[in-house]
């Protein structure tokens, strides 16, 4: 009798699975950890944090217990920071055992139905399916769907897919095996058909044209964004300023930055310019940033700046390491240090 497809699926996971530390792991709250950092997150960059983070936080008490401050420090450089805040705020929501199923976990702030979905399965072996791009790159070539997976009704197809091919046990392993599969050989681009365990069964391979699916989908329109930063130095020390407890990247640190040229700079944080340093460049979104930091310093007379007055403080290069700031920041002060 010829073997199912998803037996061969789950018996190539369990012989070439990357080992990633998340699946060495039941326990709920550390795969919960994972699957939030893991969001729009590449598992190489996340590796990392993931391990700082549960150095730190090695418990939902623990997390829940801990400052909000100390939670976006573990997570400065990740990005999307309010995938940690939620995080955060849930810990703080847990009471007893860890809920386990996917209505229960959907209550919890930053969990969707996927990331319900995945903890559900994987941690507690519950019968629950999950769509991600890999999932659903992987259930578009097999049964050649060619819905936009974005749109309403694509959606409501490929969830309906992802169920119906669940099977009755191992649902764990299934479902890593399915976002494993499309991340390492069902790629976007030139995937490796002869080494697919479920070629055979891939219409789309049978037709010739894997990559037709799922639906091309549109390229990002960018926005090209001037930038400019302010390095105030003094006495070996780096200004950096807190930002709003509301907005984006709120309450974390960063230097003095404006959207425009130099003399936006200037007159918005009243600082005296001193020489450019090297232009970094950033993404965020369908936002391409050029970003020119200026060597500054401040007038000798109190400082104002039309942006109130922020909480500050002066680090030195190598207390920035434990600072709550974004990648952007980073990145400059990666020049600083060089």
């Amino acid at each position: 009798m010829p073997q199912d497809w998803t037996e061969k699926l789950l018996h190539w996971y369990r012989q070439h699975k990357r080992d990633l530390p998340w699946r060495r792991t039941s326990d709920p709250y550390a795969i919960w950890v994972s699957e939030i950092m893991l969001q729009q997150t590449t598992v190489e960059a996340v590796i990392p944090y993931y391990e700082r983070f549960l150095k730190r936080f090695p418990t939902v008490k623990a997390l829940a217990e801990g400052p909000e401050e100390d939670v976006l420090k573990l997570w400065s450089g990740l990005g999307y920071y309010s995938r940690a805040r939620n995080l955060h705020k849930a810990a703080g929501m847990l009471t007893g055992d860890f809920p386990d199923t996917v209505e229960a976990l959907m209550v919890l702030p930053g969990i969707g139905r996927y990331t319900a979905g995945a903890i559900a399965s994987i941690a507690f072996g519950k019968r629950a399916p999950i769509v991600d791009g890999n999932v659903i790159r992987v259930l578009s070539r097999l049964f050649l769907i060619s819905e936009d997976p974005k749109s309403s009704a694509g959606q409501k197809i490929f969830w309906k897919k992802a169920e119906e091919v669940l099977p009755h046990k191992h649902l764990g392993d299934f479902n890593q095996a399915l976002m494993e599969l499309g991340a390492t050989v069902c790629s976007p681009e030139n995937p490796a058909c002869l080494i697919c365990p479920v070629s055979e069964d891939c219409r789309a391979r049978h037709e010739g044209r894997p990559e037709d699916y799922p639906t091309p989908k549109k390229k990002t329109e960018y926005r090209d964004v001037l930038m400019s930063a302010a390095v105030v130095e003094e006495r070996g020390r780096i200004l950096f300023l807190k930002r709003p407890a509301t907005g984006l990247l709120k309450g974390m640190w960063e230097l003095p930055m404006v959207e425009g040229d130099v003399a936006t700079l200037v007159k918005r944080w009243d600082v005296s310019v001193l020489k450019p340093l090297p232009t970094v460049r950033h993404s965020v979104l369908n936002r391409r940033l050029k970003i020119t930091p200026f060597l500054c310093s401040l007038p000798k007379r109190p400082w104002k700046s039309d942006a109130g007055e922020p909480e500050r403080r002066w680090l030195t290069i190598s207390e920035t390491a434990e600072l709550a700031t974004s990648s952007m920041n980073r990145k400059i002060l990666k020049h600083l240090k060089g």
